[in-house]
């Protein structure tokens, strides 16, 4: 990654640390390494994620709405917000590319 990306992640990763929204929203970067339409799954390999105690890893997140990943193809940076669904757990409730 690019030093500016680098500082951006950073930055971001510290406001996350410090604030869940009001809807108890978690907000991390990640790279995505696969998608999974038919079963709403998408592959991160995610930053640390402070306001859950999350370090960083790689894992299979599913997404509150499949339509949130037309725009998000594998080798992505992308930022995202985590909501956490009763059933299954943090679920990606928005997603967008890191520019």
């Amino acid at each position: 990654m690019n030093k500016a990306l680098n500082v951006f992640i950073a930055a971001f990763a510290m406001l996350a640390a410090f604030s869940l929204h009001a809807a108890d929203v978690a907000s991390g970067i990640g790279k995505v390494n696969k998608i999974n339409n038919d079963s709403g799954f998408i592959n991160l390999s995610h930053e640390a994620i402070p306001a859950l105690k999350w370090p960083a890893m790689t894992m299979d997140i599913k997404v509150a709405d499949r339509k949130i990943l037309s725009g998000v193809k594998p080798g992505q940076v992308v930022s995202f917000g985590l909501v956490k669904d009763p059933k299954a757990g943090y679920v990606i409730s928005h997603i967008e590319t890191v520019k």
